[in-house]
């Protein structure tokens, strides 16, 4: 499929250097962004009940092992 935009020379431009920032030309670029923010895969997102949503993110942290490390967050020792 063939798609053309009509750009504003500043738009363009900042396309151009994003484009040469990531190390690819615009089309590349243009193509990485779509990409990015839409993923043919995945499946429409559905509201979910609060309830839901809860039991689900308690399960993620449950898979989660805590870390037996400390960190001293005091704020004396960003002083140190």
């Amino acid at each position: 499929m063939n798609v053309n935009l009509r750009l504003s020379p500043e738009r363009q431009a900042a396309l151009e250097r994003r484009a040469a920032a990531a190390g690819t030309d615009l089309s590349g670029y243009i193509l990485k962004v779509v990409d990015e923010n839409l993923s043919l895969d995945a499946e429409p997102t559905v509201p979910v009940a609060r309830d839901q949503w809860r039991k689900r993110f308690e399960a993620w942290i449950a898979a989660h092992k805590p870390r037996n490390s400390h960190v001293d967050d005091s704020r004396e020792s960003i002083y140190d």
